[in-house]
């Protein structure tokens, strides 16, 4: 599969090694502030902190938001939802220090909805994401809000810390220029990663109230946005 055809293929094109090493990179350099999101989701976990809960974190990459959980629920088994193997790669070594605790499984979720391998895995207790949801077309998404409520234990929960698009022109150059203000000018990317960064104007329409409402449409009797900074949110919802 080219490069272009990785683009039209949702997460397909974290199959290139070097895309890969240079997000590892990026978000290592991040890894302090995002730490501080992914320990607030798994206090939004309402188990004790001895369950053995089971979580599937679906486009888990190298494990970031599943080590989060494990850490906090010692009893916890987690499974990793990913298609890249580069990421994979990286997130074994990783997560080798939960043994068995963390297990990846291979499958695409690109069509809004979850692959038997992770199906056959489940039903989860929690299922959570991270930065990987927003790669789907809005209808998509709101099928697989869909897929993970019907995956989910009664009494369970997802989160999904992703981007929640502006609205509206206006804040979407309010954000803009907030970010462009707060950060130090950053080199453009490599052209072979040039084609990812134009086709993120997909998700403009995912919107926090669209997410809201696929999570409601999808099953989740209680909904909420826990935090939100911008475009970038985490949201939502328990099987009660």
């Amino acid at each position: 599969m080219t490069s272009a055809q990785r683009e039209e293929h949702p997460g397909h094109h974290w199959q290139e090694p070097d895309r890969v090493a240079e997000y590892v990179q990026r978000m290592d350099r991040q890894q302090e502030e995002r730490q501080v999101l992914f320990e607030f989701v798994t206090r939004l976990i309402p188990f004790p902190a001895d369950a053995a809960i089971r979580v599937l974190d679906v486009g888990s990459g190298y494990g970031v938001v599943a080590t989060a959980v494990l850490d906090a629920f010692p009893g916890a088994n987690a499974i990793g939802l990913d298609i890249s193997d580069a990421m994979m790669e990286v997130g074994r070594e990783r997560m080798a220090r939960f043994g068995d605790r963390f297990a990846y499984v291979v499958g695409d979720f690109g069509a809004g909805a979850l692959p038997s391998s992770a199906v056959q895995r489940g039903p989860f207790n929690v299922v959570v994401s991270a930065r990987a949801i927003h790669h789907l077309p809005p209808e998509e998404m709101g099928r697989l809000y869909a897929a993970i409520y019907a995956n989910l234990e009664p009494g369970g929960c997802f989160f999904n810390i992703d981007t929640a698009s502006a609205p509206n022109d206006f804040l979407r150059q309010v954000y803009r220029n907030a970010r462009s203000s707060e950060r130090p000018p950053q080199e453009p990317a490599p052209p072979a990663q040039a084609p990812h960064t134009a086709t993120l104007y997909h998700h403009r329409n995912a919107t926090l109230r669209w997410h809201l409402d696929w999570l409601k449409e999808a099953g989740f009797e209680t909904v909420d946005c826990f935090w939100k900074r911008m475009e970038q949110a985490i949201v939502g919802g328990y099987k009660r």
